[in-house]
């Protein structure tokens, strides 16, 4: 099983906002790796929030519903 993604928003310059999809990897998950960025920045949080969201449903598999759980 794949580690889970995370979705990183940054502002590196005021206004600027990146979204970034990442893998943790190495030791202690100190060196994460880049699955997916932005190709420019946008012009608020929420919408860098938005995109990255919207890539980061594409590139996650579909939970499967049909498995029963554990908790009920």
């Amino acid at each position: 099983m794949k580690p889970a993604l995370s979705l990183v928003i940054e502002e590196p310059i005021a206004g600027h906002y990146y979204w970034m999809i990442v893998r943790p990897g190495g030791w202690l998950r100190l060196s994460p790796k880049l699955v997916e960025c932005a190709k420019g920045p946008l012009p608020s949080y929420q919408s860098a929030q938005v995109a990255g969201c919207e890539v980061l449903a594409r590139l996650q598999p579909p939970l499967d519903s049909t498995r029963p759980s554990a908790f009920g």
